[in-house]
């Protein structure tokens, strides 16, 4: 999140003539931040900067299940793609892969940096798509994660592309399959899961802004507009690009839409596999 908020900074303050500050509070996939988002004023001074945890969040944990109420959608900033990735020594392509997690999928495990994160629910929607199975291993985050997966301890990820492009290259992971529209320009030769044949995978990690539901209409129009401005720059733009995010820049009512599905889609995930956290 920490690079969304640092470009667009800059253009913020020119735009709202306010100096804008960007605080990281740590803890529980931003249910730490968004309380205390809660118990300011409700006068569009105090954003909240959230990913898909916060989705995820309306079904896993008691504390947030009505923040879909409480807080209102401003923009969606940006997304990254997540690249299904596998350790060279499998020596397996796309349709080998399919067939294994369908046929014995119980020897099978993948990791993820954490019980519902993207990753984590993105591996088992895809399971559920090809009809698969696959021990999940959950990591705290993504360090030991790539360690187990160089040395074969896991099989797979879907893995943010940026954690993942430098480890292609150098051949240290295989890529099969990358959850964007098109083809992404980091890695040109591995197909995209629609053209394999799941198009309705749900697996990426996006970024977008909050505020209080009630804050009033003009203030969440003022930041609306300044962070459409801010994503449209041409330096901001470049910058956020060059660290393999797309710019997204969708208006809060479509990123309202977006929240919707995302909840709903992760609501039967998460029910379907009984996944837990602790409250």
């Amino acid at each position: 999140m920490d690079p969304v908020a640092r470009l667009a900074q800059e253009s913020l303050k020119d735009t709202l003539g306010q100096t804008v500050v960007v605080e990281n509070i740590a803890g529980a996939a931003t249910v730490v931040a968004g309380a205390e988002t809660l118990k300011s004023p409700a006068d569009g001074h105090t954003m909240l900067m959230i990913a898909n945890s916060f989705a995820a969040n309306i079904t896993l944990r008691a504390r947030t299940a009505d923040w879909q109420r409480a807080f209102a959608p401003v923009v969606q900033a940006t997304v990254v793609p997540h690249v299904l990735v596998v350790a060279p020594p499998l020596k397996i392509d796309w349709a080998g892969f399919v067939k294994r997690l369908r046929e014995s999928g119980d020897s099978v495990t993948y990791g993820s940096p954490g019980i519902g994160t993207s990753p984590h629910l993105g591996s088992e929607h895809f399971l559920r798509l090809i009809g698969g199975r696959a021990v999940h291993a959950p990591y705290n985050g993504t360090s030991q994660l790539f360690v187990d997966l160089f040395a074969g301890r896991i099989d797979f990820a879907l893995s943010n592309l940026p954690d993942v492009v430098q480890s292609i290259d150098e051949g240290k992971l295989l890529a099969l399959a990358v959850t964007a529209d098109r083809r992404v320009r980091e890695l040109p030769k591995v197909p995209t899961f629609t053209e394999l044949g799941q198009p309705d995978l749900l697996s990426d990690s996006w970024f977008g802004i909050m505020v209080r539901r009630d804050t009033p209409a003009p203030a969440r129009e003022a930041l609306e507009r300044a962070w459409l401005t801010a994503l449209t720059r041409p330096d901001v733009r470049e910058r956020l690009q060059g660290l393999s995010f797309t710019v997204l820049a969708r208006p809060g009512a479509e990123f309202e839409t977006v929240i919707d599905r995302y909840v709903s889609t992760y609501a039967r995930i998460i029910k379907e596999s009984g996944i837990t956290v602790q409250q």
